[in-house]
């Protein structure tokens, strides 16, 4: 089965955007929580809001930074396929261990909403498109050098 690079490419870099989306949307969520609270003047949980407001956006920003950098050299190099899925094993073991043991600041959050579990879902799916991204190249690899 020959499976072009480019079409692996582009569906990785639209389901790492789509991750992106989704962390901006939870950070804006965070942000509404945030608000409620100031205005509330609950002071313990606002500054975990604004760490968690901080950690989604920045979780935003890294996929989209990874969408650039797998259109630039995705199908040349495998490091952009590798980060992606470092990055998004370490997001699931996070969140896992947020529901599970508890991480610092935030403690053990007993909440799972649909974000989360569209968020989760992207995520296996960028891990699983970028595993098959390096397959692919290996095979592609093997192949031009047999052929020679």
């Amino acid at each position: 089965m020959k499976v072009n690079q480019k079409i692996i490419v582009y569906s990785l870099s639209a389901f790492l955007v789509a991750t992106g989306i989704v962390y901006f949307m939870v950070a804006n969520g965070e942000y509404q929580d945030f608000k409620e609270l100031s205005d509330l003047r609950i002071k313990g949980e606002t500054s975990e809001k604004q760490f968690e407001m901080s950690f989604f956006i920045v979780s935003g920003i890294i996929y989209l930074g990874l969408v650039v950098w797998v259109l630039k050299s995705g199908k040349t190099k495998k490091y952009p396929f590798i980060v992606s899925t470092i990055v998004s094993t370490v997001l699931i073991v996070v969140y896992i261990a947020s529901r599970t043991v508890g991480v610092p600041i935030v403690g053990t959050e007993y909440y799972i909403g649909k974000l989360d579990i569209l968020s989760k879902a992207l995520q296996a799916i960028v891990i699983g498109l970028s595993g098959f991204a390096i397959y692919n190249m290996n095979r592609l690899n093997i192949i031009k050098k047999i052929s020679k």
